[in-house]
């Protein structure tokens, strides 16, 4: 079965509409229509070979989205690296809450869902490969504990329990692969 960040080989077929193309790809299923999205439209030219990763896999659709290039899959940056371990230590209550941590955290989390900045994919590979809707409950029990934050000191220790008890193995498992990048 397919699964986000699979390497595909195919041939571009033809365009189909604005940066998007429709592609032939092995190690698809029989019938799945497979469309890459690309930033650079300019370089994809009818019949040419090449390699796609998978960037999201619709059974239901059967359909198969595919980027070319590194965009989504690159790896956390120098300067994120200490955010995101400080955002997740802070949700397990390692470290003081505050503002720019739990956005820090909302924003890591988000990045999932978007699938638009140059390290989704990589997050979520960090984040132990959470479905798309666990995330979105994920990042909204960030948003409550943010608005606890602000607005229901008395909440908050209650919140980040619960979140801690939820998800601390995948924020401690993460924490440690943030240490040895």
């Amino acid at each position: 079965m397919l699964k986000l960040g699979d390497q595909l080989n195919g041939t571009i077929v033809k365009p189909i509409g604005g940066r998007r193309f429709l592609v032939k790809c092995g190690g698809v299923p029989s019938g799945w229509r497979v469309e890459l999205h690309t930033l650079r439209p300019e370089l994809a030219k009818e019949g040419t070979p090449a390699t796609f990763w998978v960037a999201k896999v619709a059974p239901l659709q059967g359909k198969v989205l595919v980027h070319d290039g590194d965009f989504g899959r690159l790896p956390i940056s120098d300067a994120m690296r200490p955010r995101y371990t400080s955002a997740l230590r802070a949700l397990l209550g390692q470290i003081e809450l505050d503002s720019e941590v739990l956005a820090d955290a909302g924003s890591m989390i988000s990045r999932i869902g978007k699938r638009q900045e140059a390290d989704w994919l990589t997050v979520w590979r960090l984040l132990g490969e959470i479905p798309p809707g666990e995330a979105n409950i994920l990042l909204a029990e960030v948003k409550s504990l943010r608005i606890a934050f602000k607005e229901k000191a008395e909440n908050l220790d209650p919140l980040r329990a619960e979140l801690s008890e939820k998800y601390g193995r995948v924020f401690s498992k993460a924490i440690q692969r943030l240490e040895k990048l």
